[in-house]
């Protein structure tokens, strides 16, 4: 049946309802008109794929609103993270240590603000996979 892989990769990558309502109407048309004129099938699946595009960009927004409460909660972890790793840089790196001579103690500090911005998007990533908001439960009608 014409549709069905980007139906199971909606569901897995789509909140339910905005499967429901963007995707799977996209599909049913699609495999409706696909029976009446296969000639067309290209440009029904163009389609389909543009509604899972939106549905999917739609997630992603509606996720990214609801981190924005938690946003101070994520700084602060990926900040606390950071920060250790940059000290134990800086500590392991003898930098402070009056080893270094003067003339290259701007490069070592331009090194240095290198590695700890490399470092705080390094923390970033797992915190933000830690911390991304939980899916959003399927709406159930209590009347059945």
């Amino acid at each position: 049946m014409p549709g069905m892989r980007i139906a199971r990769l909606g569901e897995r990558l789509l909140h339910g309802e905005t499967f429901a309502l963007m995707l799977s109407p996209a599909i049913a048309d699609l495999q409706f008109e696909a029976a009446a004129r296969a000639a067309l099938r290209l440009r029904h699946y163009g389609a389909v794929l543009k509604a899972f595009a939106a549905a999917l960009c739609w997630d992603i927004a509606s996720d990214v609103r609801a981190l924005r409460d938690d946003i101070s909660t994520v700084a602060t972890l990926t900040l606390l993270q950071a920060s250790y790793y940059s000290f134990m840089l800086v500590l392991l790196s003898g930098f402070g240590s009056g080893k270094v001579a003067a003339h290259h103690l701007d490069e070592t500090a331009t090194a240095h603000g290198v590695w700890i911005i490399a470092i705080f998007v390094a923390c970033l990533i797992p915190t933000m996979a830690c911390f991304w908001p939980p899916r959003r439960a399927p709406h159930i009608d209590p009347a059945g």
